[in-house]
């Protein structure tokens, strides 16, 4: 079947367009240059023809996941979000090459570096685990290298927007579990013990375990070999790592490994087996950093996770108990004339700061009343939808509209008309306001319901 042609890319404020990167099943990854700060950055737009008010919604909060992820090293870093004008949710990401994922087919990794490859990606994966977050399309093609040459995996559970016929519950079928292809199960730790077992192989073998070189290599033929366990193994991989993957990608979910850590502590100990060096696993583990989340179904207690413990590259250097200041015994008593001296440098530095805090509070509320605001936006009732228009109150370059809607977007646009979707009855309202020189004037507020 031939690929489809890219999908226009929308107009984003700030952001430059340059070139296509690439197109999915579900979304268009384009090269745009950011203004401010100056760097390109990649911005992956999901189809016109698959948004509706539930992709928006799921959108939403999955974005909100990878933002809370993508401060592990072995995860793609996330720069934003929002919905284009055009009504498109699209994704600010850190620009990363996709060619490990290209070619590992004709330039298979040796084992020492997949292995260090999938520690890192692994980490990450168990990473998300513990905050509730399942990937389901762990594979090569997922795996890019950031311009600093580490590995990181891109579209955390942005998999389970994807529409496409040829996939099974986000997941694409080469790297899936046999569950999954059954229809047992969307996902679950085990799945996602199986997709990184699978996506390992796959870098040493060059192919993933259930393609057979020189017979039918199609979805229907791999579905049908994984369902039934029908694995080609491959001389390219060690023994020792033999066993590790061999488990990984056991037909029962029973007899993987409990959890990505396990595996990976495996993996460890085939690396000092083999001789090579061991890779950290690099897990959030400060208590600061960690944010609660829900259980993972079919998931274990928090023991079954429990990781080997190593500080993120963000923690200072200090391991073990607090220090509290405030016992410290070796301090001194301060002579009373420089107390004195100090507490008229804080007043005099507590006035200096208010006159700041004033002078910057009367030069914000003279900027806000110089913005202005827009008198009255007509709300017009469509079947299925509410279009919204305004006059312009006075706009001038680089002015824009920051439009909110009741459905939780938040978007900039320089156009003065927008269209929200919902069911009839349902009320829809947006507020306008007008952003100038980084400042946001007085919202403006509209709300009316479609006609069924």
């Amino acid at each position: 079947m031939a690929r489809r042609l890219p999908s226009a890319p929308p107009v984003l404020p700030g952001y430059s367009h340059l070139h296509v990167l690439g197109t999915g099943g579900y979304a268009d990854v384009f090269l745009y240059e950011q203004a401010l700060p100056r760097r390109p950055v990649a911005v992956k737009v999901l189809l016109a023809e698959l948004v509706d008010e539930d992709v928006r919604r799921s959108f939403r909060t999955e974005v909100n996941l990878m933002g809370r992820l993508s401060s592990h090293p072995g995860i793609l870093t996330v720069y934003g979000a929002s919905v284009a004008s055009d009504g498109r949710p699209y994704l600010v990401m850190e620009l990363a090459s996709p060619e490990l994922g290209e070619r590992f087919r004709t330039e298979p990794l040796a084992p020492e570096a997949a292995m260090r490859v999938g520690i890192r990606i692994g980490a990450a994966i168990e990473t998300a685990h513990r905050a509730g977050v399942l990937h389901r399309d762990i594979k090569p093609a997922n795996i890019l290298t950031t311009s600093f040459g580490h590995p990181v995996l891109s579209d955390f559970g942005i998999a389970g927007l994807q529409h496409d016929a040829t996939e099974a519950a986000g997941v694409s079928i080469p790297w899936a579990a046999p569950e999954v292809l059954r229809g047992s199960t969307g996902g679950t730790v085990a799945t996602e013990v199986w997709s990184l077992g699978a996506t390992l192989f796959s870098l040493i073998a060059g192919r993933s375990p259930a393609e057979h070189p020189g017979r039918a290599n199609d979805h229907d033929a791999l579905s049908s070999r994984i369902i039934n366990h029908e694995l080609l193994p491959s001389r390219a991989i060690p023994l020792p790592l033999r066993a590790v993957l061999d488990k990984a990608l056991s037909a029962k979910p029973s007899d993987r490994y409990a959890s990505v850590e396990a595996m990976l502590h495996e993996l460890q100990s085939v690396q000092r087996e083999l001789g090579f060096d061991e890779t950290p696993i690099e897990v959030q583990v400060d208590a600061w950093a960690a944010a609660p989340a829900p259980e993972l179904e079919d998931e274990k207690p928090a023991d079954a996770l429990r990781l080997r413990q190593r500080r993120s590259r963000r923690s200072v250097g200090i391991t073990g108990s607090r220090v509290d200041i405030s016992q410290s015994t070796g301090r001194r008593q301060p002579q009373k004339p420089k107390r004195f001296a100090i507490g008229v440098g804080i007043g005099v530095a507590s006035v200096v700061v208010l006159g700041i805090v004033a002078v910057a509070a009367i030069a914000l509320s003279t900027v806000s009343q110089q913005i202005p605001v827009v008198a009255d936006i007509q709300a017009v009732p469509e079947s299925g939808r509410v279009h919204f228009t305004w006059p312009d109150p006075g706009l001038v370059d680089p002015d824009t509209y920051h439009v909110r809607t009741s459905t939780g977007d938040a978007l900039i646009q320089g156009g003065n008309e927008f269209t929200l979707t919902g069911e009839a009855g349902e009320r829809l309202c947006i507020n306008v306001a007008v952003n100038r020189d980084g400042s946001t004037g007085e919202p403006t507020e509209s709300c009316a319901e479609p006609l069924p």
